[in-house]
């Protein structure tokens, strides 16, 4: 009885082991840009109010194109175990001569259709002139399924202490890490 519970107990984590040398991992590059959205009832010319104001910004569509990317590596969405953001950015595009000067903080959420959003990265501590932000990622959330979903809706949600230039745009590049194992 003894011998077979260490015989069970030494394949099983010899069949983990094994699992775990046929997982197949890569990165997956995404980017998206977007444009700062207007202060309603603030111009550059009016002050904030003391303190500054929270700035939404829209929800954006961005297909995941996971099937293909998958497809690429001789995997499938099925047998993706696990998805964690690696690197998110921020990049002042337009003006050329913008800076985060306006931001206190920053959040950026993800979610579909039918996932709930969650918190990716975020940056508290915004230095000034700053033209790149390299946010701080979230890793407790495995964005598995919201990764192998058709399109995710990626959202910012920031706080500012001035108001920003007009037609402000960002580019947002991210990195996704995706591991997948064909014994799935």
């Amino acid at each position: 009885m003894f011998i077979t519970a260490i015989a069970a107990t030494i394949a099983a984590t010899g069949c983990s082991k094994i699992k775990q040398l046929a997982n197949i991992t890569f990165d997956e590059p995404l980017n998206e840009q977007v444009t700062v959205p207007s202060v309603p009832g603030y111009t550059q010319s009016v002050a904030l109010p003391p303190g500054g104001l929270e700035l939404p910004f829209p929800a954006v569509a961005i297909a995941t194109n996971s099937q293909q990317y998958l497809s690429q590596y001789g995997s499938a969405t099925n047998l993706v175990t696990s998805v964690d953001l690696k690197s998110l950015q921020l990049q002042i595009m337009q003006p050329s001569a913008g800076n985060f000067d306006f931001l206190d903080s920053v959040y950026v959420f993800i979610s579909t259709k039918t996932l709930p959003e969650a918190l990716i990265a975020y940056d508290i501590s915004i230095p000034k002139g700053a033209t790149t932000l390299s946010l701080f990622t979230n890793t407790d959330v495995n964005l598995k399924n919201y990764y192998t979903a058709d399109t995710i809706y990626m959202r910012l949600q920031a706080h500012i202490n001035a108001t920003p230039l007009a037609g402000e745009q960002l580019d947002i590049p991210a990195v996704f890490h995706i591991i997948a194992n064909p014994l799935n």
